[in-house]
Order: C-alpha cells, then structure tokens, then sequence
C-alpha cells in the first residue's frame, strides 16, 4: 500500500564528500565538489531512479521495510523506512564488501509531474520549489557515525537538478502506471561516506516532520566483510 506522505520523505541523499578512503564522513561540502564524475546533486538523481527501479515484492521495499540498493554500480545506500512520529527506532543489518562507500539518507523528498498534489510540478521551477517546499517541513536532521554524532547535519542538505525517472515496473514505489516516465526533482539531507575498515560499524539517522506526523529513526549495523582467503 502506498504512504501518500511516508513515501515521499524517504531516507536517500547525497549530500557528502568522498575523497579518499576513510573511516570517517567527509567534513568538506563544497557545492562544487564531485565524487565519480558526478555532483552531489547528479548522485542523488542517481539514487532515486535506482530505488524507483525496485518494484515492491511482497509488500516490501527498501523505503518501506528498511534495506539497501546499489546506486552507480557501486555505492550501496542504506535506506530506512519513515514512520509515524514517536514510533520505535528500527534498526537495520547490512552486509558490505571492503571498499565499499555509503549514501547514508537521513531523509529526502522529491516532485514530478507524473504525480499528483502535493508532490506535482509541471516545469523545473515548480518541481524544485515543491521538492524544497516539503523538505523545509523538516525538523532535527541527525546522523551519528560509531558514535560520533555528524557536525552540523544540516549543511549536508542538497538538491539534484531535473531528472527523469522511468519507466516504472508494475507495483513501484509511487503507485504509479507500469511504464511511467517522469521529469523530477529531489531535495534532500545525507552523507557518501567513505569505505568503512572491516568490522561492525553502526550508523545513526533520524529526523521529524511534526507536520504531517512522521519521522525516521533509525540505526544502520553495517558489517564490513573481508574476502574469504583462498
């Protein structure tokens, strides 16, 4: 079934810096930084056609259950599903490879003209007034690395220029037509952190939107898996 509200703040943004392999988020955040050839914003677009390229199965989807994809064919976003407010926090297990950076989403929202109000724009101007219109209903965006809680969360807000996403698969995320293509655009708060060491490293988001009574809490255990020796 389809969250009119929960769907659309669902936790995916690119909003850090990868520069080199680390255990640690990236602190800079220059606008004009890239990671892979793309901008932040161009790695967030990347992000939601690969999480609307995923039908939901059995009533699950990363975005409503919890989980992770693959963006660009190789960084793995952990997705955590938005709640009613007050709710529990949900803790998510993900496995890893050595190597491997994360889009950690602490929460994101996107428009198309595709979709009905209040997630419809019909040009750039308005999908990009709408997507940044929901996102201002945001509250305490929070993410915490092993512990240590990440500075400011609230600069590593972004946005990602017009995309289109499509053709959906039949029972996608949007509830949509099979088939839909769409111009869109996301704006959203998160991190690209860099390989993690091998091990367990746990990873905190949350954050709350009062006004339509949902939020996200919830607590990545990534497990960092070091090939099996031969």
């Amino acid at each position: 079934m389809r969250h009119t509200f929960a769907r659309v703040f669902a936790a995916l943004a690119f909003a850090g810096l990868l520069a080199s392999p680390a255990t640690t988020y990236a602190q800079a955040h220059p606008s004009n930084a890239k990671y892979g050839g793309l901008t932040y914003g161009e790695w967030l677009a990347a992000g939601w056609q690969a999480a609307l390229a995923i039908p939901i199965e059995g009533g699950s989807h990363p975005w409503i259950a919890g989980g992770a994809f693959v963006v660009g064919g190789r960084v793995v976003a952990p997705a955590a599903p938005v709640m009613p407010l007050g709710s529990p926090k949900v803790t998510i297990p993900i496995t890893v490879a050595p190597g491997t950076p994360l889009s950690v989403g602490i929460i994101g929202v996107d428009c198309s003209v595709a979709e009905a109000w209040p997630f419809h724009g019909e040009d750039e101007a308005e999908l990009r007034a709408c997507a940044n219109g929901l996102l201002d209903l945001v509250q305490d965006p929070y993410a915490e690395i092993d512990g240590k809680p990440v500075t400011d969360p609230g600069a590593y807000r972004t946005e990602s220029p017009l995309f289109r996403y499509g053709p959906l698969p039949a029972n996608n995320y949007l509830g949509l037509p099979p088939g839909t293509q769409s111009d869109a655009v996301v704006a959203g708060y998160g991190l690209l952190v860099p390989p993690l060491s091998a091990g367990v490293h746990r990873i905190a988001v949350s954050a709350n939107v009062p006004a339509v009574g949902i939020a996200v809490d919830a607590e990545f255990i990534i497990t960092v898996v070091p090939p099996r020796s031969k």
